[in-house]
């Protein structure tokens, strides 16, 4: 039996402005839960996340400030 092979491409797109305007705002979020954790000097995951919760962020950026900030303060 011979091989096969198959090619993917890929091509990227700008979003669109619904989508500009979504990551714009995670990303404002992000920032506004940042700064609320360090002004709050979060030492531990859970008080990490106290802070955090209040937040309209998605689970993977929720956990990821709870991973790193006890770490920065």
């Amino acid at each position: 039996m011979g091989e096969l092979t198959k090619t993917l491409e890929l091509k990227l797109v700008d979003p669109n402005l619904h989508k500009r305007q979504k990551l714009r705002e995670t990303r404002d979020a992000y920032r506004r839960a940042l700064q609320a954790a360090f002004d709050t000097g979060c030492d531990t995951q859970s008080a990490t996340n106290d802070v955090v919760v209040e937040y309209d962020l998605s689970g993977y950026a929720k956990n990821a400030l709870k991973k790193y900030v006890p770490q920065l303060c």
